[in-house]
């Protein structure tokens, strides 16, 4: 649900995808590109050969817009939106012209296609609100588009489809060591995910002296010591020997992390580390796009009580009888999830509001995987939060003074830490559909079922 979530308010920088931060092979480990030979043997009778085509073939590709329907030039020419139909032939004429050269294009080229259009054309094409505000990278519904028109057009080709070659017996090397499953391969969304170059006048040798000196004035201080410069600047420094540690293989558990790297869980390191990582504040962009997308979502889901579910309704009728003390962002937080029938359990947890860490972990069945302890009568009327991860009290409410902090240290914690998502949770299913958004603006899916109810009115 976290990156559903994540995908309806803006936290924008295109170098985050909604993507699960975890067990994932990156693209640089297993590249992707069209295969095909004219020398398939017995091929079956629905299938055509697949054109032996370097992945290149992208960036040398041609719109072929004289194909286009005039109604469409028009538009283009005149900086308007094209009618649907208009702009589903265009679709059409695209893949056709693409598929002459690779049967069935990556998302990855498809996406490529999608943003030289929007590129040229961003007034006819790109995904915006009603506002003109951007949504997400501006180019996923054409994308989208794109995608679903090349899988039409290969559902009944078996050749076309992209496959990983099986390795035989007499293909394993049996030199080379095995690649433990269970290791963090995945770096979508990062810029910095597994940094190489050492800091000037720096060694590895050097970085754990530097380790241990971070250690002993945590153990002088605690965490209080985080707000020296002194601390500051090791723990930017050491940024690289903290990574390799996130990154071994097998992956250490969360204690360990713990106590190699305490600085590590608190808030202002966390998002420090999220920083470098991804390019994006955490804490400042969730504090923004809380209030003010919350607010938006909130009056959206007030405005069309009707239309919903009996899980919505309970959340509104709560939200009603909270008044002007509730908190947008978490009041949207709640109403999203009752639309997706997703749990509450599933990202929050509620305790008493006298529950201290030890408490939690003693008197509390706490899951191994992260969750926000609300502290009050209920989720939504809770004041205070807590998060553990591993069944450990990780950051204490001192730690997390406000809803927006909380959930972005919630979030932040997949990606750093390289936690990967129940499999079971609305969270994994929609953080594979919506890899070309940006954080924190309307997704996809969403958005479609606010035009229908829309359209509908």
């Amino acid at each position: 649900m976290l990156n559903l979530l994540c995908s309806i308010f803006h936290l924008g920088n295109e170098n985050i995808l909604a993507t699960q931060p975890s067990n994932r092979p990156n693209s640089s480990t297993f590249p992707v590109q069209c295969h095909g030979s004219s020398q398939v043997t017995n091929p079956s009778p629905i299938s055509t050969p697949v054109p032996v085509q370097s992945a290149a073939w992208v960036s040398d590709f041609q719109i072929p817009w004289g194909k286009m329907t005039p109604n469409l030039r028009t538009c283009l020419a005149q900086g308007k939106r094209p009618e649907p139909s208009d702009r589903r032939h265009m679709v059409r004429v695209i893949v056709d012209s693409i598929r002459e050269v690779c049967l069935n294009p990556t998302k990855r080229q498809c996406s490529e296609v999608a943003q030289s259009i929007i590129h040229k054309y961003p007034n006819s094409f790109s995904d915006k609100t009603e506002e003109g505000e951007l949504i997400g990278c501006g180019y996923y519904s054409l994308l989208c588009q794109l995608k679903t028109r090349v899988e039409h057009l290969n559902r009944n080709n078996t050749m076309a489809r992209l496959r990983k070659p099986k390795r035989t017996g007499d293909e394993v090397d049996d030199s080379q060591p095995s690649t433990s499953k269970s290791a963090k391969l995945d770096s979508y969304g990062c810029v910095n995910w597994n940094p190489t170059e050492l800091p000037e006048r720096e060694t590895f040798d050097s970085l754990e002296i530097k380790r241990q000196e971070i250690l002993s004035l945590f153990s002088q201080e605690g965490p209080r010591a985080g707000e020296r410069s002194k601390v500051q600047e090791l723990m930017k420094m050491t940024f690289i020997a903290q990574r390799h540690s996130i990154n071994a293989s097998p992956p250490p558990s969360i204690s360990d992390l713990q106590a190699r790297w305490p600085f590590l869980f608190t808030k202002r390191f966390l998002c420090a580390h999220f920083k470098e990582l991804t390019g994006i504040d955490p804490d400042i962009r969730f504090k923004d796009s809380l209030c003010t997308k919350g607010e938006r979502i909130l009056c959206f889901f007030k405005n069309l009580q009707s239309r919903w579910g009996k899980e919505v309704r309970a959340v509104l009728k709560d939200i009603d009888r909270e008044g002007r003390d509730v908190d947008p962002g978490l009041a949207a937080v709640l109403l999203m999830m009752a639309h997706f029938k997703e749990k509450e359990e599933s990202l929050f947890f509620l305790a008493d509001v006298t529950t201290t860490p030890s408490d939690a972990e003693t008197r509390l069945s706490l899951p191994s995987t992260p969750r926000l302890i609300m502290l009050g009568d209920s989720v939504l009327h809770s004041k205070k939060w807590m998060l553990s991860i591993e069944g450990k009290v990780l950051f204490p409410e001192t730690d997390l003074p406000d809803f927006s902090s909380a959930f972005a240290v919630l979030f932040g914690c997949y990606y750093v830490l390289n936690i990967e998502y129940q499999v079971e949770s609305i969270l994994f299913r929609f953080t594979n559909s919506l890899p070309q958004i940006q954080w924190f603006k309307f997704d996809s899916r969403f958005n479609i079922d606010i035009q229908e109810l829309q359209e509908k009115q």
